[in-house]
């Protein structure tokens, strides 16, 4: 009977487990945490928890635990978050069935705030396809830090001078040289840890020569590292020497006719004009900008004087001298003022003449006709021409146009002035009515036509009106004498 019985029970037991394992699913799971450890006081650190289960998961809670005298809880990612006195609730239903998942990890920020030990517990449900739940926990070591020991400096300033070789925290000796004319420094030295110290610096009084200047810094630990400065003020003569060699190899400095100039660099405010090309030549074993031309005939800089203006474009040449370019910008385009062929004789109606262009004194080539005054003819090299060419500047204007009268009469070609040429009487050798051209004259002998009609015309009026009166006055007459 008693076996009878054992064995009843035991189909009955198997029988349970059989319906409920068609009737439910089950689901294992795991989780863990990663990032705990021993921190000291102070520090920030990061733990994550992460819940793996078997089947997909449409949502997960859990119920964190930590002690809050130890670790202060700041935030957390991956699900939303409640904090209350060391008791953190936290909830994720972001999952969806476009990206189902099995796996989640939630990150929890803390900051240890006192010595002492704290166990982080955390306890996951997840619900899904099977409900699915895990514990687990691990523990979190706070400790008072240790005295510093860093007897670093972040940086030394200097109110005169530069650091040689330059700063670096490891290095503890400097060299600093200044003028003769600096008689007093000022040294700061700024430290690495905030809870060191350092001593020395300040305002150094300085002689000719040798000078030394010690920065001592202490660390919390008691840990001392000194950094030495040697400043060395030059005589006089030094001085000047230091200054002369400073200036001879200065890439961006030239001097012109005793004057001093500045390369310009930075061409992004500057236009630059068609037909040059922005590039880079070596000057003084150091890069400087340059423009080239097209043709390869000019290479030019932009030069600002001491006080970094009055910029302008000058030339360069193969011996790196630079001369004060003469040029008009006209619509973008450059036109580079040359000299005039003075050995060729002048058409008849113009002259040679000198023109003051930004301060150079240029040849040109001036009409004859005071008319014209306002007008001036220039040898003009234009970037990316082959040939220089002759153009005609107004100087009121600021425009500049094809030369075209001049070059056709420097060829021996007829060719008619600009329309203000036939205005005025000039000062040369030829009669008013000579200058006149072909067209004028005709104009000329049309308006004496015109009036030599019109005071016909006048006279043979006048007659017409005169003539009845005179013919009554002769009746009048007549009748008198019969009546008589």
């Amino acid at each position: 009977m008693k076996k009878t019985m054992k064995s009843l029970l035991s189909l009955f037991i198997v029988i349970v487990f059989a319906v409920s394992c068609f009737a439910f699913n089950v689901s294992a799971a795991s989780a863990t945490i990663s990032g705990t450890g021993e921190y000291e006081v102070g520090k920030t650190f990061n733990v994550t928890i992460r819940f793996n289960a078997d089947a997909t998961l449409y949502a997960v809670e859990a119920d964190v635990s930590y002690n809050p005298s130890v670790l202060k809880f700041n935030s957390g990612s991956g699900a939303e978050f409640t904090n209350n006195n060391g008791k953190i609730k936290l909830v994720d239903d972001a999952f969806t069935n476009t990206k189902p998942s099995k796996t989640s990890s939630y990150t929890l920020n803390f900051t240890a705030i006192a010595a002492g030990n704290s166990t982080i517990s955390a306890s996951v449900l997840g619900g899904g396809e099977a409900t699915s739940q895990a514990s687990t926990s691990a523990n979190v070591k706070v400790v008072t830090p240790k005295p510093s020991s860093n007897a670093n400096l972040a940086s030394i300033k200097l109110s005169n001078g530069s650091l040689s070789p330059a700063f670096n925290a490891n290095t503890t000796n400097y060299n600093v040289t200044v003028k003769y004319d600096v008689d007093e420094i000022n040294v700061t030295g700024s430290v690495a840890d905030g809870k060191s110290r350092v001593a020395g610096g300040g305002t150094v009084g300085l002689q000719v020569g040798n000078n030394e200047c010690v920065l001592t810094v202490t660390a919390e630990d008691g840990t001392k590292k000194s950094y030495i400065i040697n400043i060395k003020r030059m005589t006089e003569e030094e001085t000047l020497a230091a200054e002369e060699d400073a200036r001879n190899s200065n890439p961006l400095l030239v001097v012109i006719d005793g004057a001093d100039y500045t390369i310009v660099n930075d061409l992004k405010d500057i236009t630059i004009p068609t037909g040059f090309t922005q590039g880079t030549a070596t000057r003084k074993e150091s890069e400087i900008t340059v423009l080239n031309d097209v043709s390869g005939k000019y290479q030019l800089c932009w030069l600002v004087d001491q006080n970094g203006e009055n910029g302008a474009w000058y030339k360069r040449d193969e011996n790196d001298n630079f001369k004060r370019l003469a040029y008009i910008v006209a619509n973008d385009v450059m036109y580079i003022v040359e000299s005039i062929d003075g050995g060729s004789a002048l058409p008849s109606g113009f002259v040679r003449a000198d023109f003051t262009l930004d301060g150079q004194t240029v040849d040109t080539i001036k009409y004859k006709n005071e008319a014209l005054g306002d007008f001036c003819i220039f040898n003009c090299y234009v970037a990316g021409k082959t040939e220089n060419e002759y153009y005609r500047y107004d100087t009121i204007e600021g425009t500049m146009q094809r030369a075209t009268d001049f070059v056709a009469a420097k060829s021996g070609a007829i060719v008619d002035q600009p329309a203000d040429s036939q205005q005025t009487t000039t000062s040369d050798e030829k009669s008013w009515f000579d200058s006149m051209t072909k067209t004028g004259k005709m104009v000329f002998f049309l308006i004496i036509f015109i009036a030599l009609i019109l005071v016909v015309i006048g006279v043979l009026i006048i007659v017409k009106i005169v003539s009845p009166k005179r013919d009554n006055d002769d009746e009048d007459e007549e009748t008198e004498e019969d009546i008589e």
